[in-house]
């Protein structure tokens, strides 16, 4: 593989590394700034609680279509590109949202989606060519600068439209970061302009739907975002219905967010000292789900460390999860084709599938169903973590012996 783009001495990798940095802080911001906002902007559009739905579950769905385009795109033009210019796409639309009417507010969701669902879909494929030892690594700080902004943009939003002087500053406001990493990211590839080049044979091979290895990382993700939407949407409301306040509910989904932080950084060093992945990914989701289950059936006194333990398990699965996406591909496209496909299909119809379970709940009713359907996500993500979590060449005696009893297996392959 070409090494050109990690060249630069010590000045410029500090360089790319903060620029990397700043981009995956970006990445949800535009997402997530609106959610606490939503009263206000119902009350000051006129939104119907319809319209207001709509647009709160519009990030998902249009990260589901913007990513299987990152790879087309990449046919012709370097990922460091599309990562720049698909930021400014962003930036158009969150300048819309903030300034036009209710067309702008979902018409500017939708422009600014595209632009970092494309963006996002791109950065594994730069870090398997920029950071090609590092790679497993670098997609735990992804997943971590992506839980900082996306806890940065909700809790800052409030504070700065008040200071500000209203809700489209405090949604506009995240221009200028978006701004400033677009600055330093293109600071850094106009003087090192390394890339994928466009005639990389791996652009245009064998799609991706014949392949068992990259359908197995596509369900893994789409068991995660299903999860955690399904997680999101439903433990807010359950809280209060055993008493929360508002306010307190609001503190549980925080404290399990940032619990995720540490654990995504952490989680490829713990990843190594258990010998494997798939282990780390099923026991990680097993207390994913027994801590839902005791956030909503052990006293409200247990709540917050719950939530701890909620947010430590999520966020090994984020990280191991995006991993697989450089580490199942032997070049930089290949890893933007599997971005495309795991993300378009997950965020799709892991949202779809949160839905459909979330028409057979009713508020006021058991936590069970919602409990039963929250560890069947983590079923589906253990089985298909373990199994995309499999090396690709080769595979040892003792993995055999254990998959052989659960499940049948052809012989490992590479993804493409």
């Amino acid at each position: 593989m070409d090494k050109a783009g990690t060249s630069g001495g010590i000045r410029g990798k500090m360089l790319l590394f903060a620029a990397f940095l700043i981009v995956c802080f970006n990445l949800r911001t535009g997402f997530d700034s609106p959610d606490p906002l939503l009263g206000t902007i119902e009350r000051d559009m006129g939104l119907s609680l319809e319209n207001s739905g709509l647009f709160a579950l519009l990030p998902v769905f249009v990260l589901g279509v913007a990513a299987p385009i990152s790879p087309r795109v990449a046919r012709r033009m370097t990922p460091w590109k599309i990562i720049f210019w698909f930021q400014l796409l962003a930036v158009a639309g969150i300048f819309w949202r903030s300034w036009d009417g209710v067309a702008g507010l979902y018409g500017g969701m939708v422009l600014m989606g595209l632009g970092m669902g494309i963006a996002g879909a791109a950065i594994p494929g730069l870090i398997k060519h920029q950071f090609p030892d590092r790679a497993s690594a670098m997609m735990g700080v992804y997943s971590a600068m992506i839980g900082v902004g996306s806890a940065a943009a909700s809790g800052l939003s409030v504070p700065l439209s008040n200071m500000l002087g209203g809700w489209r500053f405090g949604l506009g406001i995240w221009i200028i970061p978006i701004l400033l990493g677009m600055l330093v990211w293109g600071a850094y590839f106009l003087r090192h302009p390394d890339g994928v080049f466009q005639n990389d044979p791996a652009a245009s091979g064998r799609s991706l739907l014949r392949s068992g290895k990259a359908w197995q990382v596509t369900v893994f993700y789409l068991s995660r975002v299903g999860a955690a939407y399904f997680f999101y949407t439903w433990i807010p409301i359950f809280l209060r219905q055993r008493g929360m306040s508002y306010e307190d509910a609001g503190f549980i989904l925080s404290v399990a967010m940032f619990a995720q932080l540490p654990a995504t950084l952490s989680a490829h060093v713990l990843e190594k000292a258990m010998g494997g992945r798939g282990l780390l990914i099923v026991m990680a989701m097993a207390l994913a789900a027994l801590s839902c289950w005791g956030i909503l059936y052990l006293p409200l006194d247990w709540a917050v460390w719950m939530a701890i333990l909620f947010g430590l398990a999520t966020g090994t699965v984020f990280s191991r999860g995006m991993a697989l996406m450089v580490e199942r591909a032997r070049t930089p496209s290949e890893s933007i084709r599997l971005s495309g496909m795991s993300q378009g299909i997950g965020f799709t119809m892991g949202a779809l599938l949160s839905l459909l379970f979330t028409s057979f709940l009713h508020q006021g009713g058991s936590f069970l169903p919602f409990c039963l359907v929250y560890t069947l996500f983590c079923v589906l993500g253990m089985v298909s973590g373990r199994m995309s979590s499999r090396p690709c060449c080769g595979c040892t005696l003792w993995m055999k012996s254990y998959y052989t009893p659960f499940l049948s297996y052809p012989e490992a392959d590479d993804i493409f």
